[in-house]
This record gives C-alpha cells, sequence and structure tokens, in this order.
C-alpha cells in the first residue's frame, strides 16, 4: 500500500490515452508469453539430449528467459499498480540470472565452438553410415570365410580319411605277407631281404601315422592315456626297437632310466613310446661314430605332480645355429638337398613338439656342428599311489593274467573285399590255429551267418553292396533270421582317424583293429571272445 500512496502508476505517464496503453499491454503481454513458453521447449530439448557439458547453459538460459518474462509481466501491473519495489526485485534476479549465464557461458565457448555445424554433423552420420555398412559388409566375408576355413578343414579330413584307407589297404597286403614270408624257412639272403622289405614298408606306415597325428593336433582331437606308466619299460622298449639301427652303425645305445626314483607314474606310454622313437632315431640316423644315450631323471615333485627330464645325447654331426630355430618346424629339415644323407617328410621333430606340450613340457636343444646334439623335453606327470596292504597284493597277484599262447579254437568270418587282404588275414589265422571262410560285403556276410554257425566276425568298414557298420546293425538288430545277434563283431578297418573306433562301436561292434593288421594286438583281441589251445 505504501507503493500506492508515495508513487503513481507510470499508466499516468502515458495520460491514459486507449490506443498507447493498449500498444504497450499488448506487446509485452506478447514478449511475456514467449518468454514464458520459450523456456519449456528449452528444458525439453535438455532432458531429450542429456550433454554434461552443455545441460547446465540450457537450464540457466531457460531461467534467463523466463525471468525475462517476469519483468514484462511486472512492466503490465506496474501501469495501473505503482509495484516498483517488486519490479525491481524481479530486475535484480533476473541480473543476477543474466550474469550467471554469462560467467558460466564464456569458458565454455570455446567447447561449443569446436562442436561440428550441421554439415559436418551430417558427413559425419554419413561416415557412421558408411562405416556400418562396411563392417555388415566386413562380418559377413568373414562369415563366408569361417564357412569355407569349415568346408575346406572338412575337405582336409575326408581326404586324410581317404587316403589312410587307400594307403592301409594294401600295406595291409604288404606287412601281412612279409610276415607270413619271414615266419617260413628262407634262406639269409631270402632272410635279410625280406627284412630290410619289412623295414621299408613299417617307414611308409610310419610317415601315413605322422600326417594323421599332425591333423588330429591341429582338429584338437588328440587324446592322451592317464594309465599307469613304467619308464624303464618304456626305454628298454625304444632300446630294443632301435638296437638293430645302432648296431648297423656300429654305435653304442644306452636307454637308461637308473636315475629315476622306484615310482609308477600315471601316463601315455604309447605316446611317450613315439616321442623317444623319433628323437633317438633322428639321433642315430645323424650319428656315425660314438654314442647316443638317453637318460631320465626326476627334477621337481609338488604334492602326487612331478616333472622328469629326459635327454637324448648323441655325438653325431650336430646342428648350426641358423638351422636349430626351424628344426621343430612341419615339414622343414636342416638340409633340404636332393643329396642330403638322410630322407624324411620333416614332421617327426614337429610332432614331439606338439606332444611334450600337449603333456605340459617343453623341449630345449643344444647343438654344435661337429660336437653332437643335446636334446632335453620335460613331461608332468601324475605320480601313482602305491598299494602296500596285503589285501591289495593279494588282489595285484590275482590281476595277473596268464600269457596268451597264440593258439585258439574257433570259426572266424572273415568280411573283406580286397582279395590280398582275404588272403593275408585267413593266413594269419590258420597260423593262430582258427578256421576261416571269406564273404565280400556285408551282405554276403549277413548270408552265411545265417547258414553257418561262426564263432567271431572280423569285418571290415569300407565295402560295396552293404558296408560293415550297416551290416553289423542288421546283426543286432535280429532281424536277420538265423544270425546271432550276440557274435562278437571285431571291426577291422584301414580307416584310422579320430573318431572311427566310436564309429564302430555305436554300430555295435565289440573291439576295433587297424590295417595293417597288428598281429600281437589280433592276439589280444582274440584271447577276449575264444577258447585257447
Amino acid at each position: 500500500m505504501n507503493n500506492v500512496i508515495e508513487y503513481l502508476p507510470h499508466g499516468f505517464c502515458i495520460a491514459w490515452n486507449p490506443q498507447l496503453l493498449a500498444m504497450h499491454v499488448i506487446s509485452d503481454l506478447l514478449i511475456a508469453i514467449a518468454y514464458f513458453s520459450i523456456p519449456i521447449g528449452i528444458v525439453y530439448v535438455a532432458k531429450r539430449r542429456p550433454d554434461a557439458e552443455l545441460q547446465p547453459i540450457y537450464y540457466l538460459f531457460a531461467a534467463f528467459i523466463l525471468a525475462c518474462g517476469v519483468t514484462h509481466v511486472m512492466g503490465i501491473l506496474t501501469l495501473w499498480v505503482p509495484l516498483y519495489y517488486t519490479q525491481g526485485i524481479t530486475k535484480i534476479i533476473t541480473a543476477l540470472v543474466s550474469v550467471a549465464t554469462a560467467i558460466y557461458l564464456l569458458p565454455k565457448l570455446k567447447h561449443i565452438m569446436a562442436l561440428p555445424d550441421l554439415g559436418k554433423l551430417t558427413q559425419i552420420n554419413s561416415a557412421l553410415a558408411q562405416e556400418i555398412v562396411s563392417r555388415r559388409q566386413s562380418e559377413a566375408s568373414l562369415r563366408k570365410s569361417q564357412e569355407l576355413a569349415l568346408q575346406a578343414q572338412k575337405t582336409q579330413a575326408a581326404f586324410l580319411a581317404n587316403m589312410s584307407h587307400e594307403i592301409r589297404t594294401p600295406m595291409n597286403g604288404v606287412l601281412g605277407t612279409l610276415d607270413l614270408l619271414l615266419d617260413t624257412e628262407l634262406k639269409p639272403e631270402q632272410l635279410q631281404l625280406a627284412a630290410a622289405s619289412k623295414r621299408s614298408a613299417a617307414s611308409l606306415l610310419s610317415l601315413l601315422n605322422d600326417i594323421l597325428d599332425i591333423s588330429k593336433v591341429e582338429s584338437g582331437q588328440m587324446t592322451l592315456r592317464h594309465n599307469p606308466l613304467e619308464i624303464s619299460e618304456v626305454l628298454a622298449d625304444v632300446e630294443a626297437a632301435l638296437s638293430f639301427d645302432a648296431q648297423s652303425k656300429k654305435i653304442e645305445l644306452q636307454c637308461s632310466a637308473g636315475a629315476l626314483p622306484s615310482t609308477t607314474y600315471l601316463g601315455d606310454s604309447v605316446r611317450l613310446r613315439q616321442i623317444l622313437l623319433n628323437l633317438v632315431g633322428n639321433a642315430i640316423k645323424f650319428t656315425d661314430v660314438g654314442f647316443v644315450k638317453v637318460s631320465c631323471r626326476e627334477v621337481s615333485r609338488i604334492g602326487q605332480q612331478a616333472v622328469l627330464e629326459f635327454t637324448v645325447k648323441d655325438t653325431g654331426v650336430g646342428i648350426a645355429p641358423e638351422h636349430q630355430k626351424n628344426l621343430f618346424k612341419r615339414f622343414t629339415q636342416v638340409d633340404n638337398s636332393s643329396t642330403r644323407r638322410a630322407q624324411g617328410s620333416g614332421l617327426g621333430l614337429a610332432i614331439v613338439k606338439e606332444l611334450v606340450e600337449l603333456m605340459g613340457g617343453q623341449v630345449q636343444l643344444k647343438s654344435a656342428l661337429n660336437q653332437g646334439t643335446e636334446l632335453v623335453f620335460t613331461l608332468k606327470l601324475v605320480v601313482q599311489t602305491p598299494i602296500e596292504t596285503d589285501a591289495g597284493k593279494r588282489l595285484a597277484e590275482l590281476a595277473v593274467v596268464a600269457p596268451v599262447t597264440g593258439q585258439f579254437r574257433g570259426k572266424i568270418l572273415v568280411v573283406e573285399d580286397a582279395a590280398m587282404n582275404q588272403m593275408v588275414v585267413c593266413k594269419v589265422l590258420e597260423r593262430l590255429g582258427l578256421e576261416s571262410r571269406i564273404a565280400n560285403n556285408g551282405q554276403e556276410a549277413l548270408d552265411l551267418l545265417a547258414k553257418e554257425s561262426f564263432d567271431l566276425v572280423l569285418m571290415d568298414g569300407q565295402m560295396p553292396v552293404m558296408d560293415g557298420y550297416e551290416a553289423t546293425k542288421s546283426i543286432r538288430s535280429g532281424a536277420v533270421p538265423g544270425v546271432n545277434q550276440n557274435i562278437p563283431v571285431v571291426a577291422l578297418t584301414a580307416h584310422a582317424m579320430v573318431g572311427e573306433d566310436k564309429k564302430c562301436l555305436d554300430a555295435g561292434m565289440n573291439d576295433y583293429l587297424t590295417k595293417p593288421l597288428d598281429r600281437s594286438k589280433l592276439i589280444e583281441v582274440l584271447a577276449k571272445y575264444l577258447p585257447e589251445v
């Protein structure tokens, strides 16, 4: 009320001219309405596009514009009511908001000016769209490459499987006939020639096994056994297997486990034997004078895990430093010339490295030209806890199996389509005291089983008319009249790829043998199902 008594409304200054008064009121009202509506849009934008750097500016501008709108409303009111103190307060608030906005805005101008304009934003958006398209194309190309790689891997696996089958089938005939020949009475010269032929055939088979092992490692299908492992027995086997080669070159071969404690380890004896045969065979190949010595010692033991160190040392030609780095690479040899002193595929040492690393170890090489070579590798093996009780000893005694004599009683059906393999297998069975009949395919096998009585079936896998898998499923189904569905069926196949044994067992076969036929393994399997003489 003091404002009313002390001052006059400034509308009196306009002498209450209706037109002039309307002009001021309408213009201030429109400005106020605009000022009040603009902050709503600013706040909406600020919430829709949250930017930590610019968001405070949005709200300061909204407050500044809102305060300006209030000052215009006060301008209208003071036409009739002299609220000059209130109008002054609103102007002070507006001034404070304006100054705060300016103070906050000035340091941010550099950042705001750095923001791209609409044209640049359009270019960036276009570039991002192109990048997205490019990445989608790359992803599609990558998927296609992966599909091609998978297809190539399948093709490679199929090729290796077929190659294995096609090579093993005639190799069975070669090794089988040589074994049969060596069992006969031969003149010394004939015996020497037959033995040399067998060694060459065994070398070819070893090369095939190396290629298959590399394929298994690449596909991650290489598996290790964890059975009781007698290191001394493995070393003795290696020495016996390579003693002829060492004696023929008049060099000393020693494979000793004397430094090992009397402990039984758990590991894969087959793969350890393969590693040592590769390394020792290689050492003998490149040693003309002196010795090849193999030793083994336990370097550490933590709990039930032990680390064993094997050393293969020779007095051979040695390896130059520049060649040592490539020694364990696939298909690589120190001497690749046509006049090199030793032949080979260059896979042996690569497989050694893969197997050692698969068994938790490492390979190290020390060598110099004309000073010999020392190759050291380690393996991590689990220590088997011995059973020392009297009950355990009695169980061990009961578990001893009488040696197989190698002579059996029974009638065997040989299901095989290759004439050479038919002859070899039947001759081997004959020498084991067994009678045999031949079926050229699965269908013939079913017909013979329905007519005659057999004690066991040796079943090939890949055959015309009906393969061995389908024939075995038919036997197990019991749907063929007169066929004993429980007759033992043992696979004898040239397929040796990973998973083939499971495929045979899934078809209903009892056991699995590969070609070339190993007589000792055949005897071991026959002993499970046939009576001995």
